[in-house]
């Protein structure tokens, strides 16, 4: 990476994974004019995972999950907040499978209703009305 002050090569002074976040936390620092600043790292998934439907394939989109979500929390006085966490999450579940990184649709609903379940019933069933292929 290149220093956003003199656009020199840097080097990373001290580094952190986020795991709440999906991110890297980064402290660089200029080689050449020694200015410090702060960089949050986050993987493109739309390249790394795959959504496979019966012949082919797309890109996954993480704000495609996010507006279901938000749909479904929309009672909620938090429900961009939670909707953010909650998509998060799921994709952090969705890269601990063993099936990663190709997923199908059904396989994504099943991840994010079961996070869904576990915060909140009434968007659980909101969002199990709008994906028929979880079941009750």
């Amino acid at each position: 990476m290149v220093c956003v002050y003199c656009k020199s090569d840097t080097q990373v002074v001290n580094s952190r994974l986020q795991k709440r976040n999906n991110h890297v936390w980064r402290r660089r620092m200029c080689t050449k004019c020694n200015s410090v600043f702060t960089t949050h790292e986050i993987a493109d998934l739309s390249g790394l995972l795959v959504i496979s439907r019966a012949s082919s394939s797309e890109p996954f989109s993480e704000d495609i999950l996010f507006t279901e979500l938000l749909l479904a929390l929309a009672d909620r006085k938090d429900s961009y907040s939670a909707a953010r966490e909650l998509t998060a999450t799921i994709v952090k579940q969705l890269l601990k499978l063993p099936e990663s990184p190709v997923f199908t649709p059904s396989k994504v609903s099943f991840v994010a209703g079961g996070v869904l379940k576990r915060l909140d019933q009434r968007a659980w069933l909101r969002y199990v009305a709008e994906h028929p292929s979880l079941h009750l």
